[in-house]
């Protein structure tokens, strides 16, 4: 009971730790927004009870929406479950709870949740600085904040399935079973691959034959679960496991799982060898972004340059010429860049013809498919060539060229801006097309259940959405010039717009529209932006495009 009892204190003392970091840097961030940051005292670093209070209510913040999380979890395993068996729907098509669809979906979250993502955080070494910094700062032990922590943060994430648990064992009419397996299992099996990646830690083996075995794993674990699900064992073999028998075997595993863990002789060696991969993590990503993650895609493509043949713009002169001769030189790593972008809407195509052969899209209608146009603009977030334009026209041309006089006139700066959103659109309006063609197959395979309405929206919403964001990066770029320099980053306001993108973005894949108006107002809301950010430009641009101090 000592031991627990230091255990909870460690790692309530580390959750308002991380949070008081968190806080501490906001209030520093803030500061540095002009207007706003003037009025931001600097005792507020000192004002411990605002932090306190600020870390319970963060605390409170991330418990609940663990619950959340973890309702989601289960409700998304059922959703699998109603997709890949097909069952679970009445005539009307209204969703029935039923006891294969429920056990089936089960079944899912237990191979993918406690299984394959247990696997994958008791394998894989990852840097923790907060926690490295906590041990410093305050002496303490590795080995009790350590296990301490592993322990707590694991069972408190098993404890957030309560609800969830209870819910689902309640649609399955067995909702204490349900609960005990739900926690045995989550907890058990990720004590137990924390113990494993202990032992596995004890063979030494190289990166290389770390990341082979770690692959091996997990396609066993998908092939496994794969050859259950065609052999339709999915079901009896979940009934089991939350039968009295099963509930007593995971409790087992739970009880076996902890032992190991609290009992392995190597901790302390273990850890001196987890904080050295943190540590050495750590350097080498700093060491890549070169102290600024916001150019590090750039300074990578520096350095992968290779030298190309670039006689054929002898015939332009000055500015054009260096933004021509710019993108010759990189077109191959922009290519590249490309090519895996294309990899990945490849393998949906595949995935599309796979799941059209075997009938799982019989039961999706045109008005189903409406709800995944949100999902396009979080994706494009993800894909588009923006900020990798951006950080390849700073890091190696601007930031010397800004310099000089002739490159800060209105007429060479507003040409230039031209010519780069020209060559960000050529690359986001191929995976716009990309992914028009995942649309269009599906259709193709499926009797064409897609109307010509449908790809004509969704053709304007694409078109949209590559206008955007080949504009957006280059617009905040040129209205702000955010770098110095040394590459550093000056202004507190690109990291704010920055960070209210990925919200945006983000935001959309949360939206429940169906209809069209959600791409045509997105669509409209676009292109006025862009319009409207042209102009501003136009008159702007060669006010604020220069070096920062």
């Amino acid at each position: 009971m000592g031991n627990l009892s230091v255990y909870i204190r460690n790692y309530w003392h580390f959750k308002k730790f991380t949070i008081a970091k968190k806080v501490n840097g906001l209030i520093y961030y803030f500061k540095r927004i002009p207007v706003i940051g003037k009025f931001i005292p600097p005792t507020l670093y000192k004002s411990y009870g605002i932090k306190q209070a600020l870390a319970i209510i963060g605390l409170i913040f991330s418990y609940v929406s663990s619950f959340a999380a973890k309702l989601l979890w289960m409700a998304m395993y059922y959703g699998v479950a109603v997709l890949l068996g097909s069952r679970g729907l009445s005539e009307d098509g209204f969703a029935l709870f039923s006891q294969e669809t429920l056990m089936s979906g089960l079944f899912y979250w237990v191979v993918f949740v406690p299984i394959f993502l247990g696997f994958y955080n008791g394998y894989a070494f990852s840097a923790h600085k907060p926690m490295i910094d906590f041990i410093e700062y305050f002496h303490l032990s590795r080995i009790t904040v350590v296990r301490g922590y592993t322990l707590m943060d694991v069972g408190m994430q098993g404890l957030a399935y309560i609800p969830a648990a209870l819910i689902y064992g309640a649609l399955l009419g067995r909702p204490l079973e349900t609960l005990l397996f739900v926690l045995f299992a989550y907890c058990g099996f990720n004590y137990l691959f924390l113990y494993l990646g202990r032992v596995i830690y004890t063979w030494h083996l190289s990166g290389k034959k770390r990341l082979v075995m770690g692959t091996a794993a997990a396609v066993l674990v998908i092939g496994s679960a794969a050859v259950i699900y065609l052999l339709e064992l999915a079901v009896p073999i979940t009934s089991f496991f939350v039968s009295w028998g099963g509930v007593a075997i995971f409790a087992a595993v739970f009880a076996g799982s902890i032992y190991l863990l609290l009992h392995f002789k190597q901790e302390n060696e273990y850890l001196l060898y987890w904080i050295n991969q943190a540590t050495l993590t750590l350097v080498k990503a700093k060491s890549q972004t070169s102290s600024s993650s916001y150019i590090s895609e750039g300074i990578a493509m520096q350095r992968k340059l290779v030298m190309t043949n670039e006689g054929q713009f002898e015939h332009l002169k000055g500015a054009p010429y260096l933004n021509a001769l710019l993108f010759s030189r990189y077109r191959p790593i922009l290519n590249k860049a490309l090519r895996l972008r294309f990899f990945g809407i490849g393998a949906a195509l595949l995935l599309v013809a796979g799941a059209s052969f075997f009938g799982l899209f019989k039961s999706v209608s045109a008005h189903d498919m409406t709800a995944t146009l949100p999902i396009l603009f979080f994706l494009m977030y993800l894909m588009t060539f923006g900020k990798k334009v951006v950080q390849m026209v700073f890091v190696n041309c601007d930031v010397s060229m800004l310099y000089y006089p002739f490159y800060r006139e209105a007429k060479t700066i507003i040409s230039g801006f031209n010519y780069r959103f020209k060559q960000t659109f050529f690359y986001n309006s191929l995976l716009s097309l990309g992914i028009f063609s995942v649309y269009l197959l599906l259709t193709i395979l499926n009797n064409f259940f897609l109307s010509w309405n449908f790809f004509a929206v969704l053709f304007l919403l694409l078109l949209a959405l590559s206008t955007l964001f080949s504009f957006h990066e280059l617009f905040i770029y040129y209205l702000i010039q955010p770098f110095t320099g040394d590459m550093e980053v000056v202004s507190p306001l690109y990291k704010v717009i920055s960070g209210v993108l990925y919200w945006i973005s983000y935001m959309n894949v949360q939206v429940h529209f169906t209809g069209f108006y959600y791409a045509l107002t997105v669509s409209a809301l676009s292109l006025i932006y862009v319009g409207i950010g042209f102009l501003v430009i136009y008159k702007k641009a060669p006010e604020t495009f220069k070096i920062r101090a």
